[in-house]
């Protein structure tokens, strides 16, 4: 082997960035949430596709648990799968499906419309009460058909445990650097 070549194996084995995929650790999730409540106290506004930073006021489902997910793995080992990614694409690609027990604090809620299996919303998981489920998430609903929005950014919002609605759940899939 030349010299010149020991030396560029040398770079390959030290640019290597391996890692394995596994479950956010609950600590990672519970952190999510908390960016979650930023955005829900920060009066954010719901626009498709978008997946602004905190100081931003414009977000969408997906965009609020990538941003809050990103946030709180700053500064750690972990990454996302991917940098984008829609709510659909978390539930088939990026997540671990769970039993509605196994829920924690940031895990995720996959919905829908009620008379449909696709996924087309998604939701951070806060807590199980008096049969409820309580979630943060950025929506636009016209709740009483005056053709307003009374829902209209990240909110602290939630469904009954049976709700139509609510297709599954999941913890996020994220890479862990060795």
């Amino acid at each position: 082997m030349s010299f010149t070549s020991f030396i560029f194996s040398l770079f390959l084995l030290s640019c290597s960035n391996s890692y394995i995929e596994v479950d956010a650790p609950d600590e990672i999730s519970t952190l999510a949430y908390s960016y979650a409540l930023l955005y829900e106290e920060s009066d954010t506004e719901y626009c498709l596709g978008a997946q602004d930073g905190l100081r931003s006021i414009k977000i969408d489902c997906s965009g609020l648990v990538v941003m809050c997910y990103k946030y709180a793995m700053a500064e750690t080992d972990y990454k996302l799968l991917v940098s984008d990614m829609s709510a659909g694409y978390m539930y088939e690609s990026a997540s671990t499906h769970i039993d509605k027990a196994d829920l924690k604090k940031g895990n995720l809620i996959f919905m829908g419309e009620e008379d449909s299996t696709n996924i087309t919303h998604i939701a951070l998981f806060e807590k199980i009460e008096d049969g409820s489920i309580y979630f943060i998430d950025s929506t636009q609903k016209d709740t009483d058909g005056d053709g307003e929005y009374d829902v209209n950014g990240v909110t602290y919002r939630s469904y009954l445990e049976d709700d139509d609605h609510i297709k599954a759940f999941g913890r996020m899939r994220v890479k862990y650097y060795e």
